[in-house]
């Protein structure tokens, strides 16, 4: 159906719309139309639909992450407490001050380690793995690493220190009914449920 005239396309606005989405009735430029099924679709309408991860699997996909994170700095810290005890009291409070701090360092540092070859496999982290969920662009194509790494995770978390209400916002926002939380927002994500697809 074409568009009246004088009309703009919803997704870029000052571009003449060619047609109307034969489903949702939405104005789109030529660019933004799809004939795959015969009949003019937006881009929103043409897409797949893919199941969103639901709340609790996201909630225990983010425990598992944080455990994987967290729990490599717990044993180094451990480990290296341990070491610090044998070597002695005398004179050792700056030793063992060196070793807790470098040993939190390494065990965070191989925590991340894991979630970024684990990215970079499967394009899953740990918890999201196991959980069968996967994090994608809000159109449903992959999503870019450094998107995840700067986007979802460092900005929000750099905010939150900020403003502590920043991470209360992003957390209440898994309520909504798009099931998207601030930082998925920020990064253009949504995260779906890839059960019925992955091995």
């Amino acid at each position: 159906m074409q568009a009246p005239p004088d009309t703009q396309c919803a997704n870029h606005p000052g571009t003449a719309a060619a047609t109307t989405c034969s489903r949702c009735g939405t104005f789109v430029c030529a660019a933004c139309t799809s004939f795959t099924s015969g009949a003019p679709l937006c881009v929103n309408c043409s897409s797949p639909y893919i199941p969103r991860g639901s709340r609790g699997a996201r909630f225990v996909a983010n425990l598992i992450d944080s455990a994987v994170v967290s729990l490599p700095a717990v044993g180094c810290l451990l480990i290296f407490v341990l070491f610090s005890v044998s070597r002695g009291k005398e004179n050792q409070d700056d030793l063992a001050a060196l070793f807790l701090v470098g040993g939190m360092f390494f065990g965070v540092a191989v925590g991340l380690g894991i979630q970024i070859v684990m990215q970079l496999r499967y394009a899953q982290s740990v918890g999201k793995r196991m959980m069968k969920l996967k994090v994608v662009r809000s159109d449903g194509s992959p999503v870019e690493l450094w998107r995840i790494i700067v986007l979802r995770n460092l900005a929000l978390q750099l905010a939150a220190q900020l403003c502590g209400f920043v991470g209360i916002i992003d957390a209440l926002m898994i309520f909504g009914d798009e099931m998207r939380c601030l930082h998925d927002l920020v990064a253009d994500t949504v995260v779906v449920d890839v059960s019925g697809s992955q091995s």
